[in-house]
């Protein structure tokens, strides 16, 4: 049973770190840096595509941060309350949604740096 809780708490973790980085991504705080947002060449290198890149994806974030968080919760409550054999499907597909939503947020966050490239050739 406690290794359940801690997974379920690790989980909601995963998941409030999601949420902060897409409220942080869409209000253009997210800082540059090597562990969260979409990291190429491009936004490396540049801060003003670094906001635009990051911001694209953010509500993606957002939806998968709050499944995960969801999820974990369930994992949990249902942990606490005796029914820790079903928990682990709970935070099992929260980390799925997780992983499905940040890699669907790759599309808005490819155009977004293809149309900042654009935009910066032209001008």
């Amino acid at each position: 049973m406690i290794g359940i809780v801690v997974a379920s708490l690790l989980v909601l973790v995963a998941g409030l770190l999601s949420l902060w980085w897409a409220r942080a991504s869409w209000r253009g705080t997210l800082p540059q840096n090597w562990l969260f947002g979409y990291r190429t060449p491009l936004t490396l290198s540049d801060k003003d595509a670094w906001t635009t890149v990051n911001r694209a994806p953010a509500p993606f974030a957002a939806v998968g941060g709050i499944g995960t968080s969801a999820a974990a919760v369930i994992a949990l409550v249902l942990t606490l309350l005796g029914l820790s054999s079903i928990a682990p499907a709970f935070f099992g597909a929260g980390l799925g949604w997780l992983l499905l939503w940040t890699v669907l947020g790759i599309v808005p966050a490819h155009r977004a740096g293809r149309n900042y490239k654009r935009m910066r050739s032209s001008a």
